[in-house]
């Protein structure tokens, strides 16, 4: 019986026992309109999930961004996601924002639009590898987490979904090679077709998955050192 318990004890510790915790994670939500949260039933999408699992194990955490969901239910508003955008949109948006914002770890989910408008598809992994490298030129050493598209349900725009996320390992490990800090989380692939009600926004059920799904890339992360000091104060 004792020996039954103390596995017991261990079965329940072992969830957390590997988490990071005391770090401040200043985070940067990038993207379009599945970063910002449409939708979401509290316009909150992946965001408060990723915040509370971060939260919950012992860390400060700050999102940032210039674009806040005003909409949104939760107490940290702020998110660089910008619905409608594309990659170069996005960038742009990066650009600007971050000598103001600094984060330590930036959260990436873009391209939908590009592939549903059908814009230099064929190019787009690659203007995505200049958004990261521009992201990590920037003065703070900055955790980049790179998320793969979820499906839509409109078949020439998955079609593209398809081929940019089987392109995206190697975009990030192009960057790991060369030294950099980047990360790829597949969390589209955890999403299912019957769980984007209007053809290209997940569900709450879908949201709270890409939320964990960044939170496990992040702690394997912090297993590298990757998970920085921030660069100075809270904008």
């Amino acid at each position: 019986m004792r020996s039954a318990l103390s596995l017991v004890a261990i079965a329940a510790f072992l969830p957390n026992a590997f988490a990071f915790t005391g770090k401040t994670c200043r985070i940067m939500p990038l993207g379009a309109s599945i970063t910002f949260g449409v939708g979401s039933s509290q316009g909150n999408g992946y965001r408060d999930d990723l915040y509370n699992l971060l939260a919950r194990d012992g860390n400060t955490v700050n999102m940032v961004g210039s674009n806040p969901a005003t909409g949104s239910t939760f107490h940290d508003k702020d998110t660089e996601g910008w619905p409608g955008a594309i990659i170069d949109e996005v960038a742009g948006r990066m650009r600007a924002s971050m000598p103001i914002n600094r984060p330590n770890i930036a959260t990436i989910l873009v391209g939908t639009n590009d592939m549903s408008r059908n814009i230099d598809v064929g190019n787009a992994p690659r203007r995505l590898g200049t958004l990261i490298d521009q992201l990590l030129d920037f003065p703070p050493l900055t955790l980049v987490v790179v998320s793969s598209l979820p499906p839509n349900s409109n078949a020439a725009t998955n079609a593209r979904i398809n081929a940019f996320n089987a392109a995206l390992p190697g975009v990030v490990q192009q960057r790991v090679n060369a030294g950099r800090s980047v990360i790829f989380a597949d969390c589209g692939r955890l999403v299912g077709l019957n769980e984007i009600p209007d053809g290209t926004h997940p569900n709450d059920g879908a949201y709270e998955r890409i939320g964990r799904c960044f939170y496990d890339a992040i702690t394997g992360a912090d297993s590298r050192g990757w998970i920085f000091p921030i660069h100075g104060p809270p904008p």
